[in-house]
């Protein structure tokens, strides 16, 4: 599966760039744009939480709930290894268990 092109967040639109046009960031929250870019040369997993880590400042931003870069940072690593080492948990997570019976 393959990093998706946007993402629907607190019921905004939001469009997912894979760049590697920059090499300066792994990725970024854009409020302005509402935007995420990521750096298309980091590896799988390191896509993957720093997806997470924008999404999380994207949460923040449109919440105004003005939580710190160290907070979001922390969130994002363990909410990607919550579900990286517990897949099990993330497939319970995100099945509609009553369509499955």
């Amino acid at each position: 599966m393959t990093c998706p092109d946007k993402i629907k967040l607190i019921g905004f639109i939001v469009p997912v760039i894979l760049t590697d046009e920059r090499d300066d960031v792994w990725g970024e929250w854009d409020g302005s744009a509402g935007t995420v870019t990521l750096n298309a040369r980091a590896s799988d997993d390191h896509l993957k939480v720093t997806f997470l880590h924008e999404v999380i400042h994207g949460i923040d931003d449109i919440l105004g709930l003005n939580v710190k870069h160290s907070a979001v940072y922390a969130l994002s690593q363990h909410l990607w290894l919550l579900f990286k080492e517990n897949p099990a948990l993330a497939e319970w997570f995100f099945t509609d268990q009553k369509a499955n019976q």
